[in-house]
C-alpha cells in the first residue's frame, strides 16, 4: 500500500490510519471501539435475594422475644413454638450467608457483609446452645445483640445500590 501525504496508508479505513497531523485521539477508556469502554453489567438480583432473606431473618428474630414473653406469662406451649422458630432462624441465617456471597459475586458488591452474616450465623448457634442450657444471663443479651446486628445488615441491604462503587 502507498503512503498518503497525511501519514496514513492509502486505501486503509480512516480509523486504521491514525490521527491527522495535529489531531489527538481520545484516551483509550473513552474510545468507542475500546473494550474498556463497554459498560460492566451489574447484576441486581443478588441484592433483591439478600433483602428478602434478611427481612425474613429479621422478622423471625423479632418474633422470638414475643414468644418467650408469652411463655414467661404462663402459656407454656409457646416454648415449643419458640424452639421451632429458633430452628427456622438457624436455617435462614445460613441462607443469609449465601445471599451475601451472591451480592459479592456475581453481584459485584462489597465483601464485608459476608463477615457480618457469618458472625450472625455463629451467634445463632451459640444462642441456641445457651437457650437449651437455660443460660438466660447470656441468652437474652445475645438475643438483643442479634436483633441489632440484623437491623444493621437489613438497613444496609435496602440502602445498597449495585454498581455504585465497591464500598457498599
Amino acid at each position: 500500500m502507498a503512503h498518503n501525504p497525511d501519514g496514513g496508508l492509502a486505501g486503509a479505513p480512516e480509523a486504521a490510519r491514525g490521527p491527522a497531523p495535529g489531531e489527538t485521539l481520545p484516551p483509550a477508556a473513552t474510545r468507542v471501539d475500546s473494550p474498556a469502554a463497554a459498560p460492566r453489567k451489574v447484576r441486581r438480583w443478588p441484592i433483591v435475594v439478600l433483602r428478602c432473606v434478611a427481612t425474613l431473618f429479621f422478622v423471625l428474630l423479632l418474633i422470638q422475644p414475643v414468644l418467650a414473653g408469652m411463655f414467661i406469662s404462663g402459656d407454656v406451649d409457646l416454648l415449643d413454638l419458640h424452639e421451632a422458630n429458633s430452628f427456622v432462624i438457624s436455617i435462614t441465617s445460613w441462607f443469609q450467608v449465601l445471599a451475601t456471597v451472591l451480592v459479592w459475586r456475581p453481584g459485584r458488591g462489597p465483601l464485608w457483609p459476608i463477615g457480618v452474616a457469618v458472625l450472625l450465623s455463629f451467634a445463632i448457634v451459640m444462642q441456641d446452645g445457651w437457650g437449651y442450657a437455660r443460660e438466660l444471663q447470656l441468652h437474652i443479651p445475645l438475643g438483643v445483640l442479634l436483633v441489632a446486628a440484623s437491623t444493621a445488615l437489613l438497613y444496609w441491604s435496602y440502602g445498597h445500590r449495585p454498581g455504585r462503587g465497591r464500598r457498599g
